[in-house]
């Protein structure tokens, strides 16, 4: 590829849709599907646009992702060049009059007969057919099926309902595997049972609406799905009082996402909150982080933190020990809360056990570079030597300031030290008694130079304190 974007700049790129999409197209797709059509439309500008990512960023299976495209290809705005391996072209979107198919009158003289006396006083425009004969082939539902979907939505809305809520409805089912009568019987049955159910529901939330189907399927989806128990769902739309059905999707899959089920547990977890917000607060305070919905730092992050079982204080320490590192994003506490917990330092006075250790560290330093004749400040290389001197090859304190005395006069004096202590360990030499007997003399060798096997033990590892390398 001779230019390419950033991934930052690919990231920051805007993604143009067509208005005839957004008017014409989308309002009657199935939700999945016009994210398929976003998202894969987005992925077409880089270079990683394969199936499985697409499939991993929307959270979709891949069969649905392939049924997204199958439907878009009917609808005429992308065609599929070919299924192994899957390759999709997006086309120029056009006017709905424009992809007008056109069907056998005498193959759907029985529906459109049963459709007339279903709704005696409503005038059925020809693209509102078309619409119905399309879903049918496209979705492979049998006649008797459509009528029946139908029939059912008339319950629920009256005669003038609109097609639009008639063909999300049939394309639901579809998606479920309800192609069939029987099948679709069996599926608007099963919702029918859940009717004294949802008005309690709506009741609590204030709404005197009649229950809908997609009412229905979002009962099916928190007890099924989700688990929760009628006297569950009711207690949260009261707790709501507002926002309607959408408002307590969300709440409910917020629960469920932080394991929360029982009544009980979600009198504990909303008690939680507001200390919860209170430490996000803080720590985004001392982060130098203005963020004003807090409920999505919340849940990635502190309810986490918290769960691993860190102390409110731990975590305001471990932000500030983030903002003097110049580690100032919720991302890299983040990593550095997990070196603490694999630390088990979750506490703010084993944090402060590690501080005074790193401290104590830095003291011994500074006084071996004293006495080697220096008077700096210790730096993170002073650290990756003492490191390897103390830890990796196990030398007694007193036989490093001896090595540093040595090194007084020395152009490189940590170098010196370190050829000093190699040459101890070469030889075994373990006591300071011993160090004192053996003569060393290194003014013919390079200073500097350190062997491959040492240069693989020193490491970065204290840029200025790290909880995983003290």
């Amino acid at each position: 590829m001779f230019v390419k974007l950033s991934r930052e700049k690919d990231k920051l790129r805007s993604v143009q849709l067509d208005n005839l999409f957004v008017t014409e197209y989308m309002p009657f797709a199935p939700e999945n599907f016009v994210k398929v059509y976003i998202a894969g439309l987005s992925m077409a500008y880089s270079s990683e646009n394969e199936l499985d990512k697409l499939s991993t960023l929307l959270g979709l299976d891949k069969s649905i992702v392939l049924d997204a495209f199958s439907y878009w290809q009917a609808q005429g705005i992308v065609n599929i060049l070919s299924t192994d391996p899957p390759e999709i072209e997006y086309l120029a979107v056009k006017p709905l009059s424009a992809q007008i198919k056109k069907f056998s009158k005498a193959k759907y003289e029985n529906f459109n007969n049963q459709l007339h006396a279903m709704l005696p006083h409503r005038s059925i425009l020809p693209s509102e057919y078309n619409e119905y004969y399309s879903i049918m082939e496209s979705l492979h539902i049998d006649v008797d099926a459509m009528l029946a979907i139908i029939a059912y939505c008339v319950r629920l809305k009256g005669e003038d309902i609109g097609y639009a809520y008639i063909l999300a409805v049939a394309r639901n089912l579809a998606h479920q595997g309800a192609t069939n009568f029987e099948r679709v019987s069996e599926k608007l049955n099963e919702l029918s049972l859940y009717q004294d159910e949802l008005y309690a529901i709506l009741k609590a939330l204030g709404s005197k609406k009649t229950p809908d189907h997609n009412d229905s399927q979002l009962y099916v989806k928190w007890t099924k799905s989700l688990g929760f128990t009628s006297e569950v769902i009711i207690a949260v739309a009261k707790d709501l009082k507002k926002g309607g059905m959408e408002r307590l999707d969300a709440r409910l899959t917020k629960y469920y996402e932080n394991h929360v089920y029982s009544l009980e547990e979600i009198q504990a977890y909303n008690a939680n909150r507001d200390k919860l917000f209170a430490l996000t607060k803080e720590i985004n305070r001392i982060l130098g982080i203005y963020i004003e919905q807090l409920d999505y730092t919340i849940e990635t992050y502190i309810s986490k933190w918290c769960s691993f079982g860190f102390s409110d204080s731990a975590l305001v320490m471990i932000a500030k020990y983030c903002y003097a590192r110049d580690m100032r994003t919720l991302s890299a506490m983040d990593e550095t809360v997990k070196k603490f917990y694999r630390q088990g330092l979750l506490t703010e006075s084993a944090i402060n056990s590690l501080i005074s250790e790193a401290a104590s560290i830095n003291e011994d330093i500074s006084r071996i570079l004293s006495i080697a004749g220096l008077n700096r400040n210790v730096n993170s290389w002073d650290r990756d030597y003492y490191r390897t001197w103390t830890y990796t090859w196990g030398m007694p304190l007193d036989m490093i300031e001896y090595a540093a005395s040595l090194a007084v006069g020395k152009g490189n004096v940590c170098a010196y030290i370190n050829s000093v202590l190699a040459s101890w360990r070469e030889k075994k030499i373990s006591s300071l008694e011993q160090a004192k007997k053996c003569a060393y003399t290194a003014d013919n060798e390079t200073a500097a130079t350190v062997t491959s096997k040492s240069a693989e033990e020193l490491n970065a590892l204290f840029a200025h304190i790290d909880p995983e390398e003290i």
